[in-house]
């Protein structure tokens, strides 16, 4: 075997999805930064659907401060993935019964990559 056939991979961190290994092979990952205006956009439009379907929601008052502390915790410079997922999964649990809601909640908890 040629050294130009000799190809490596050193992954380090958390890792998810496809890696590529070989001649030509690129790969593009937009996490974080670029996804900060979707995330923004979907808790934007969380708050909104939760101001509309409040009386459907039992407890609206909390879900409304589990979004807030979704925002608070996305501003730290790095967020912890365990508290996102705990409250994405109250705040979902919460909602439950508000189908819309739920959907917005699950599209948010993908962007997240949290799973759900």
């Amino acid at each position: 075997m040629s050294h130009d056939d000799d190809y490596r991979i050193n992954i380090t961190g958390d890792v998810s999805g496809q890696v590529g290994s070989g001649r030509n092979v690129h790969q593009t990952q937009n996490a974080g930064a670029a996804r900060t205006g979707e995330v923004q956009a979907a808790l934007d439009r969380l708050e909104e659907l939760l101001r509309r379907h409040a009386e459907r929601v039992t407890e609206a008052d909390r879900a409304a401060r589990d979004v807030a502390a979704l925002r608070r915790e996305l501003q730290e410079p790095d967020p912890d993935p365990e508290a996102l997922r705990d409250t994405t999964g109250r705040l979902a649990r919460r909602v439950a019964g508000v189908t819309v809601l739920v959907e917005a909640v699950n599209g948010l908890t993908a962007l997240l990559g949290l799973g759900g």
